[in-house]
């Protein structure tokens, strides 16, 4: 998933108080775990492994409790977002009802679409409807929840956040200072992810920014893209908040069998 349903289900999780959730976050604590939950999908611009942080961030929780309250913030926003059972990407990317994860499975009737709105080559097509699943996600959340983006945007643009950010990761790596870059990725994500407006226009030019740069893809129309993102947030709508309920359900489950 994007920033926004990442920050948007640890907003639930927190509120719901399972396992380790069950204490009182403080006000840093809180931004800590949102940027947390985010974290993964920024990681390697800083120079870490993605998939790790995705599947084994088991370990950072560990060490992350015996620093301090607040790294352990940042360690749970950070598993919550993985892929292994504990984190929403799991449900999103992984695995749904013994299937692919839900938004490849959504996002199937919809290729050949995505394949003439980006320019896609073949071998990029699943992985690439997928995300305009997620986006489509991104739109609706951003219709319910106004402040998600801005949140988050004051959450990186903070000092005080940066700083345990940088101080947890330092530690982490036994390195002397906090990662290159990391202040940098994380304050230009709305060059990338459209999370302060997040229009669909918005969104498409930056995803086939995003495109360009990645993987040499170009050719694609902001406007059919565009349009598409917003005929697939129409029509998964009522899946969508159905679906949303039910990882937050899981998850909670989950995390209440957690220490």
């Amino acid at each position: 998933m994007f920033p926004l349903a990442h920050n948007y289900m640890a907003e639930r999780i927190i509120a719901a108080a399972p396992g380790p959730f069950k204490r009182n976050f403080s006000a840093l604590e809180q931004q800590l775990i949102f940027v947390g939950s985010i974290l993964p999908d920024f990681i390697c611009g800083m120079g870490f492994d993605r998939n790790v942080w995705h599947s084994q961030s088991q370990d950072f929780l560990r060490f992350a409790r015996g620093l301090s309250p607040q790294a352990e913030a940042l360690a749970l926003g950070v598993r919550l977002h993985g892929d292994d059972g504990l984190g929403f990407d799991t449900f999103a990317d992984e695995i749904w009802q013994g299937k692919m994860g839900w938004c490849f499975l959504q996002c199937l009737p919809y290729i050949p679409d995505v394949v003439l709105a980006c320019n896609l080559p073949r071998a990029l097509a699943l992985w690439k409807a997928h995300n305009m699943v997620e986006l489509a996600a991104e739109l609706e959340l951003a219709a319910a929840y106004p402040q998600l983006g801005e949140r988050l945007l004051t959450a990186v643009n903070s000092d005080a956040v940066m700083d345990e950010v940088g101080r947890t990761l330092a530690a982490y790596t036994n390195s002397p200072s906090e990662p290159p870059q990391m202040r940098r990725i994380l304050r230009t994500m709305n060059d990338r992810f459209d999370v302060q407006e997040t229009t669909a226009n918005g969104c498409a030019q930056k995803y086939l920014q995003q495109l360009a740069k990645r993987h040499q893809v170009t050719g694609g129309s902001p406007t059919e893209l565009a349009g598409l993102l917003e005929q697939i947030r129409l029509e998964l709508k009522p899946k969508l908040w159905q679906w949303f309920d039910e990882v937050f359900v899981l998850l909670k489950t989950a995390w209440e069998k957690e220490i």
